[in-house]
């Protein structure tokens, strides 16, 4: 039986109980509720919600980051480029990884053997590193590069409605705060004020103005397998009608979400949570049914070297 591995967190570690699950659904809706919420929502005592989210990032079950659309940041071209490999894939990954424009990297079985997502100031930056990098690695058998031209996230409630209702001047101080707190959602707005230099009253007033304007959404990221999702993967398809009419479809399928509308033969990508192999099976059909979809790949993950929103900075995972 086919499994998808953790993303980020140990493979070792024991199930999360229903209190856990209880936590991370209330995340997943708000990645930023007060401890005194989560408690009174959830059922658990104060402490008990302190402890077991600090247990829940620590062991990278959960993480919780800020999403801002990349162009509203100055970052105005999204690559993904789909890699077939003739060799072993660690080396061009770790290749990748050492650029920060580079902010998802993951290897796969299936239509793919690498899925590799750059956000870049011009499509001209990201030639070079496709050139520098991708291209000249021996590992490298072809390539195909699609530009990304918006994606939505249905899960977490981002949709091109909200970017572009979003579309503000934003100042250095606007982005000093979403800089950190695209690596940690939950920073405190004392810890924030410390690191930008100004009080935690005007740090709180800038955060929540940024929130409310739809430029910042603090999402909870799951490691799929430690929710039940024992396999996860990348689809695309080819649509024959419009694009927002099939995402529109493809969004009330249990298990697909995070749309990514692409020019090139694939028009709409998107990822899948799937708890075993019926269940993607059902997710295949459920796709190739939806009126207008005309083909479909898929590529199920072996490996996620790195799932970041921090365009421009990614570090790590």
């Amino acid at each position: 039986m086919f499994r998808s591995p953790p993303r980020f967190s140990d493979p070792s570690l024991p199930p999360l109980d229903d209190a856990d699950r209880r936590l991370i659904d209330l995340l997943m809706a708000d990645g930023r509720a007060s401890g005194r919420d989560l408690a009174q929502r959830s059922g658990i005592s104060e402490a008990n919600v302190s402890r077991r989210l600090a247990r829940l990032i620590e062991e990278r079950s959960i993480r919780i980051a800020a999403f801002v659309p990349p162009e509203l940041l100055g970052f105005d071209a999204g690559i993904v480029l789909c890699i077939r490999l003739r060799g072993d894939g660690d080396p061009l990954a770790h290749a990748l990884l050492s650029r920060p424009e580079v902010v998802w990297v993951s290897s796969s079985y299936g239509a793919w053997d690498m899925l590799v997502y750059v956000v870049t100031e011009s499509l001209s930056v990201g030639s070079r590193l496709i050139d520098e990098v991708v291209l000249c690695h021996p590992a490298v058998h072809f390539i195909e590069a699609r530009s990304v031209v918006r994606f939505e996230d249905h899960w977490h409630g981002i949709t091109a409605e909200q970017t572009a209702d979003a579309a503000r001047a934003i100042d250095d101080t606007d982005r000093m705060i979403i800089r950190q707190v695209q690596h940690d959602g939950r920073l405190s707005f004392t810890d924030i004020a410390n690191n930008t230099g100004i009080s935690a009253t005007s740090a709180a007033d800038r955060f929540r103005r940024l929130v409310a304007d739809g430029i910042v959404r603090v999402v909870t990221l799951p490691d799929p397998s430690r929710i039940g999702l024992g396999i996860s993967a990348v689809g695309s398809v080819r649509v024959g009608r419009p694009v927002r009419e099939v995402i529109a479809e493809l969004a009330r399928i249990e298990g697909v979400g995070f749309f990514t509308i692409l020019a090139g033969s694939h028009q709409v990508g998107f990822e899948v949570g799937a708890r075993d192999e019926a269940h993607l099976d059902a997710i295949r059909a459920a796709v190739l049914a939806v009126p207008g979809v005309q083909d479909m790949s898929l590529s199920i993950h072996r490996k996620v070297y790195r799932q970041s929103f921090a365009w421009g900075a990614a570090n790590g995972h």
